[in-house]
């Protein structure tokens, strides 16, 4: 369990290296997290900023978000590996270096931000060899980003500090809708923004445990991030 009191701030983990999101970038983010009924994920290009003298890694930063075809539902998110495959060759034909494919991020939705054994999986699906960026963000403009290396053993710190602004970019919510409804297919299990009392939104969370998205110790947290008390719910579990 993520055991972090109710609705208390997390002390994140301050790295030797800053952690960077271009603000159109991450713009992109939030509107696609507002458009999607439930998850989504993308995939995000990354520089490695390198000291002049030494060669070290001083900051990595995110440039860009791009949202390929995938599957999603309230609590699940599959990208279609033909559409990440296409995305390679396209970058190959622009001159970007594929390598620079770093970040994975998804939304989860109305659910507070973390990294479950789910996400686990596909971080470690991802793996490159070398490493990775992983972002969470949710509705509430909540985000949790985590950094993981596969060499020469997995190591990863799960909450970095890191660095954006957001300034409006006109004509970016247009296009994001227009590339959003071409590219998401969204199933009709999610759950109901308009379902906002306790016992429906627990029960919507319990049907996502059954189905094996979350754990048991996972649907106790969502609980106590919500700050239901147990006590009052009409639905026990």
């Amino acid at each position: 369990m993520r055991n972090w009191p109710k609705n208390q701030q997390r002390e994140r983990v301050q790295l030797g290296i800053k952690i960077q999101v271009d603000a159109v970038a991450m713009q992109k983010l939030w509107l696609w997290a507002d458009m999607a009924k439930g998850e989504f994920s993308c995939l995000g290009l990354v520089d490695d900023i390198r000291d002049a003298n030494t060669g070290a890694v001083t900051a990595l930063i995110v440039t860009d978000f791009i949202l390929i075809k995938q599957q999603s539902s309230s609590d699940e998110t599959e990208l279609d590996p033909a559409a990440v495959a296409e995305l390679l060759m396209e970058l190959e034909t622009q001159g970007i270096d594929g390598n620079k494919l770093r970040c994975w991020c998804h939304s989860h939705g109305d659910l507070s931000v973390f990294f479950s054994g789910q996400d686990d999986r596909c971080i470690e699906g991802l793996a490159n060899g070398e490493w990775l960026l992983s972002l969470v963000v949710n509705k509430q403009r909540d985000s949790m980003i985590r950094l993981d290396q596969f060499h020469p053993c997995h190591l990863y710190v799960s909450d970095c500090v890191f660095d954006v602004v957001y300034p409006q970019v006109d004509g970016l919510a247009e296009a994001c809708l227009t590339e959003f409804k071409a590219k998401v297919r969204e199933s009709q299990n999610v759950f109901c923004r308009a379902r906002r009392n306790a016992a429906d939104r627990v029960q919507d969370l319990k049907i996502a445990q059954e189905r094996g998205a979350l754990t048991m110790d996972e649907l106790q947290d969502e609980i106590d991030w919500m700050g239901f008390d147990y006590d009052e719910l009409e639905t026990p579990f």
